[in-house]
């Protein structure tokens, strides 16, 4: 006996199923705003969902979004009992907008890539969900709004989209690596914990298996990069801002734990008012001397010298290091040797 083929459920065709949370709720808010007492077998038809869908919206709208809607029983429909000249998540919507132009900006330098197409369907998905309740150009954002170019040269975007995979996939990585005072490259292998941006160069700050210690890798001096099969759990206490805490940019050095010192500058003139008006590190603590507040003392507390010695030097004479002996020692020979260089 012939077994009676079962037959398979039509597929839905109700075009309200495939639309965002968000954009049934705009819908609803317009016509109710328009003043048309919509029910919910109504607004069920128009969006094209069931009846207990738009209920839901209507219950979200009351309680989550705080809209004074209410449901007139001599009209048969929904209204808005007092004016609502604002809805409630435009502002968070526009702000979303911003952060959204302003990581695409800082993403420039990628345009082609994979990681920039999956950043722009992000940006399509967005205005899709406003469209009719936001206007707005990338043209006038682009008046608006800018990003200092991160430094991403077209020859490391490769790099940068296996890195960026590799931090969000929890995998690991092999690579070749050339120290900034070598001549030789390396091989590393690295679990990579974290992605970071720091005044124009993108680094690398993760576990390397071969020295047992975090360390931190510059991506332009990084090569050939392979992302392993191999994933791994990124460590619950590991805490960026813990981890440079005594740095005074992004290179940390495992061996300088607890080792902080007490870094005493003096700054003069128009160096004074610049540096008074940043915050260069979480340890910071400055002072105005004198009442005409033309110098400025500024104390930081960390573990290394080598970057916050640079910084120094490019504020020329309008800094003096105070202390420790060290610094102030070393800032004093680099000038001589600039002294020596300029003579000869």
């Amino acid at each position: 006996m012939k077994k009676a083929a079962t037959r398979k459920p039509a597929k839905s065709t109700r075009s309200g199923e495939t639309r965002r949370p968000l954009e049934r709720i705009f819908t609803i808010h317009g016509t109710v705003q328009r003043g048309r007492f919509p029910n919910c077998r109504q607004l069920a038809e128009e969006i094209e969902v069931t009846q207990k869908t738009i209920q839901r919206d209507i219950t979200f709208m009351q309680n989550e979004l705080g809209l004074p809607i209410a449901y007139d029983r001599v009209r048969h429909g929904y209204y808005y009992e007092r004016p609502v000249h604002e809805f409630p998540l435009m502002r968070y919507t526009v702000e979303d907008v911003v952060a959204l132009f302003l990581a695409r900006k800082a993403l420039e330098p990628l345009q082609g890539s994979p990681l920039e197409a999956t950043l722009r369907d992000s940006f399509k998905r967005l205005s899709g969900a406003l469209q009719g309740e936001v206007s707005f150009n990338w043209s006038d954002l682009d008046q608006a709004f800018s990003v200092k170019d991160t430094g991403v040269v077209p020859s490391d975007v490769s790099l940068f989209e296996k890195l960026s995979r590799a931090v969000l996939d929890c995998r690991e990585l092999r690579f070749d690596y050339r120290k900034i005072d070598s001549q030789e490259w390396e091989n590393r292998a690295l679990r990579p914990f974290h992605l970071a941006e720091f005044e124009g160069g993108w680094y690398v700050i993760g576990y390397d298996e071969d020295r047992k210690a975090r360390r931190t890798f510059a991506l332009q001096r990084m090569k050939a990069i392979r992302v392993m099969k191999s994933k791994f759990l990124r460590p619950a206490d590991f805490d960026l801002k813990e981890h440079l805490g005594g740095s005074f940019g992004v290179w940390h050095n495992p061996g300088d734990t607890g080792k902080r010192q007490r870094i005493r500058l003096r700054f003069t003139g128009w160096a004074a008012r610049m540096v008074s008006e940043r915050r260069w590190h979480p340890s910071q603590q400055t002072k105005w001397l004198g009442r005409k507040e033309e110098v400025l003392e500024i104390v930081f507390e960390l573990n290394g010298f080598e970057e916050i010695r640079r910084w120094i030097l490019s504020w020329g004479p309008q800094v003096e290091v105070l202390e420790p002996e060290e610094l102030r020692d070393g800032i004093v020979s680099d000038l001589e040797k600039s002294k020596d260089l300029y003579q000869s």
